[in-house]
């Protein structure tokens, strides 16, 4: 595609865009929320108003969601033990609905194909394997090796690395005023042959992963780096011995902490990674409030909070395909989903976004996190933060391992900065733009396009810099 194709193509793209502007609102946030007695999920459009959409669709009081193939699969938890699939395009009604298994209070489900996906069941030892499209059980994998006292391991996060099931262990003792009880685990699973893997040969038996604190507690997640896996341990509820821990999933064995429960000041019962040196953490103290702590992820340490509202109010943190800050904020008086610029930690709305019922949990289409678990044949990821200054970091996949050229045009498609001309492999990569040009001189200010062209595939994505 010549600059001068390439301008045309923007021009054609700003007058759909303006004739048609309710079309750009295609990404979404969606947001369970409850009172704990009802559930209901709502919906914030991705768009420059933020547009939403109360109770989208009944859900149970108990649930959180995830993100596949274009779908919505919320997990309905303890005393619903199902899952419902939505459909954001046919207005997010139902699809389907599939039981777990009565009593079993399943926690979360990764994904290995349109027609396979696990889900761990807290309230039993047998992981389950169905087809999420069908709902049919195809079979279970056996985890009870790692039950503590009560009998039960307590399985709860997931996530899927090139073929590889993670599952976090949290061993608690029901008997004992839930508290975790000696080791806690990751387990580790062939997501092919179905079968555990055993992390430590020279040992006796089939061995996990170890933590080097106890009761993950959050969503497994990636780091910066697309690779490094990461679960926050809160282990005793109230006391620094925990911390953000990392896992390396090819030694399949703890890396330590990347920031601890003491130098985050509190037990970390979420958390968001921005970049190589900018996260967001949700802290808990133990006189039960909590706050938004941003943190240097390869410093390991804590920054001022940007939010602090009184009591125990804040669920969840997700980082938007976009880059912004989103929040749930379950705050009596005002409770909604709070939106943070994450360049100057200042907050762009005004006021929470009502989501009905007090906001739970947030998930988002194409998340980051869903994204990695399965890399895309070619995908040219949102850049964050947008806008930006002085740098941003420009994400990419590549099923296949091959070459990678990755241009700054300006809005006349005039070639301004050539980021990346090589050969990469498969996985997970990030490209970072200064706003220089070839040149080394300082752009100007305005809308500027990432072009990736690999193997005869072809991605563009705008950007904004803000001088």
């Amino acid at each position: 595609m010549t600059a001068r194709h390439f301008a045309i193509f923007l021009i054609a793209a700003a007058a759909a865009s303006a004739l048609f502007p309710a079309a750009e609102a295609t990404e979404f946030a969606f947001i369970t929320t409850t009172d704990y007695s009802s559930g209901c999920a709502s919906v914030i459009w991705l768009d420059p108003d933020y547009t939403t959409e109360i109770c989208a669709a009944p859900i149970h009081s108990d649930a959180v969601a995830r993100w596949y193939g274009g779908l919505i699969y919320v997990i309905n938890r303890e005393g619903a033990d199902n899952i419902q699939i939505l459909d954001p395009e046919d207005g997010f009604s139902t699809l389907s609905q599939y039981s777990t298994g009565n009593g079993t209070n399943p926690k979360d489900i990764a994904f290995v194909s349109p027609g396979k996906a696990f889900v761990s069941r807290y309230d039993s030892n047998d992981l389950l394997i169905m087809d999420p499209s069908t709902g049919t059980h195809l079979g279970t994998i056996d985890l009870s090796l790692f039950a503590d006292g009560d009998g039960l391991c307590e399985m709860d996060h997931m996530l899927i690395k090139d073929g590889i099931l993670f599952v976090s262990i949290q061993r608690i003792d029901r008997n004992n005023f839930w508290i975790p009880v000696g080791d806690s685990y990751v387990a580790v699973i062939d997501a092919a042959a179905d079968t555990l893997i055993d992390t430590d040969p020279a040992s006796p038996g089939v061995q996990a992963i170890p933590l080097s604190a106890s009761n993950p507690y959050t969503d497994l997640k990636f780091d910066s780096d697309g690779y490094t896996i990461l679960v926050s341990c809160v282990g005793l509820w109230g006391l620094s011995d925990g911390g953000i821990e990392m896992i390396d999933p090819a030694s399949m064995s703890s890396l330590g902490f990347m920031i601890t429960e003491s130098a985050a000041g509190g037990d970390i019962i979420e958390f968001e990674i921005l970049s190589a040196d900018k996260g967001y953490m949700i802290i808990a103290t133990p006189s039960f409030t909590t706050s938004i702590v941003p943190f240097d992820p390869s410093a390991g340490t804590a920054g001022t909070p940007i939010y602090s509202p009184p009591g125990w109010v804040l669920n969840d943190i997700e980082i938007s395909p976009e880059g912004e800050l989103f929040a749930a904020d379950q705050t009596e008086t005002a409770p909604g989903i709070r939106i943070w610029d994450t360049s100057t930690d200042t907050q762009i709305t005004s006021s929470p976004k009502n989501a009905g019922l007090p906001p739970f949990q947030i998930c988002f289409s194409v998340p980051a996190s869903s994204a990695a678990e399965l890399p895309a044949a070619f995908s040219l990821g949102a850049n964050y933060p947008n806008p930006f200054n002085p740098s941003t970091t420009i994400p990419f996949s590549l099923g296949k391992a091959g070459p990678v050229e990755m241009t700054i045009l300006d809005a006349a498609g005039r070639r301004i900065r050539t980021l990346l001309n090589g050969r990469f492999p498969v996985g997970h990569h990030e490209a970072v733009w200064n706003g220089m040009s070839d040149e080394g001189r300082a752009t100007a200010s305005g809308v500027y396009f990432v072009r990736m062209m690999s193997a005869g595939s072809e991605a563009a994505r705008k950007i904004v810099l803000l001088r």
